[in-house]
């Protein structure tokens, strides 16, 4: 207590995470924050196999330099930085979780088990989607309380948990772990408390404690609203073919045919999503598409994973 009250007098007011000090009770709103990013992360590897679970553990609060010496091990750490609140995230996996994402994904074991080895170029690019999902699905949790977007720091991976600050840095982390079958990866979240100060009010509350709003009409305007909203969509040939020695012979007047049959399907993409596959058509002298079945993100994720 006396360290808790030195602390609050020297702040002006109390932090919202003391090292050693549960803070499950006095961050209500994180937490339901982290178990929704875990159900969302859960649905995600879900549609690449059923029977995944993932349990969410409580938060607790350490040093850097503790954090690393007691999680430093595990098989990697990412970084991420936010731009918003200039702060960073580190989340660390071990290496069951990198043969489970592995074998979830591509539907086959690594070469190599071993749980103790740096993991492989192909290895870290389908850890890093796996990630990168995970990190996407906390900001959208976050967005009640504010707009964050993170982006990846491959630089300063190899600094680990030391990323986030000092080594006297106070950091708030959670456990999660993916169980699938006999095997359960371990999935780390840590981030600075400096990036949860801010929120304290806002995260001291209980979910829904404010509760629902009066206005009769709110969710009908809302409707309303997100019906109108412009979308601009655009149509992408998946045309191929076409070397740099067929560019050097081309003359004005030349007709380019297109590899491509009536009957190739074709995509409709908006803010860099596929949204539909289509087929193309004439009508009243204009081309014309039919939507013929919406994208399933799964049949393209390998292309996602490799960036092509």
């Amino acid at each position: 207590m006396i360290l808790k009250e030195a602390l609050k007098e020297a702040d002006g007011e109390e932090q919202l995470v003391l090292v050693g000090d549960a803070t499950i009770d006095r961050m209500p709103a994180l937490t339901a924050i982290f178990e929704e990013t875990g159900a969302g992360f859960a649905r995600f590897l879900s549609r690449y196999a059923s029977g995944l679970v993932i349990t969410t553990e409580n938060f607790e609060g350490s040093r850097v330099h503790e954090l690393a010496e007691k999680y430093g091990a595990l098989g990697k750490i990412f970084v991420f930085k936010s731009q918003e609140n200039d702060s960073r995230v580190a989340i660390a996996v071990d290496g069951v979780f990198r043969c489970l994402a592995f074998e979830l994904l591509l539907g086959s074991g690594v070469i190599d088990a071993s749980l103790d080895r740096p993991p492989t170029r192909i290895e870290d690019r389908i850890i890093g989607y796996c990630v990168t999902k995970l990190v996407s699905g906390f900001a959208e949790s976050f967005s009640r309380l504010a707009k964050l977007t993170y982006e990846r720091e491959p630089s300063l991976e190899g600094s680990g948990f030391f990323a986030l600050g000092p080594k006297a840095t106070v950091a708030a982390f959670v456990r999660m772990t993916v169980r699938y079958g006999e095997h359960a990866g371990q999935i780390l979240i840590a981030m600075p408390r400096s990036a949860l100060d801010p929120f304290r009010t806002a995260l001291s509350r209980l979910p829904g404690a404010e509760g629902k709003a009066t206005d009769e009409k709110w969710s009908e305007n809302l409707y309303q609203n997100v019906v109108r909203t412009e979308v601009k969509a655009e149509v992408r040939l998946e045309a191929r073919g076409f070397t740099l020695g067929d560019v050097s012979r081309l003359e004005v007047g030349d007709v380019l045919r297109l590899p491509i049959a009536p009957t190739d399907p074709i995509r409709v993409v908006a803010e860099g999503r596929t949204l539909f596959w289509c087929t193309l058509g004439q009508k009243d002298n204009m081309y014309t598409v039919r939507l013929e079945e919406f994208s399933d993100e799964r049949e393209s994720y390998i292309e996602n994973i490799l960036g092509v």
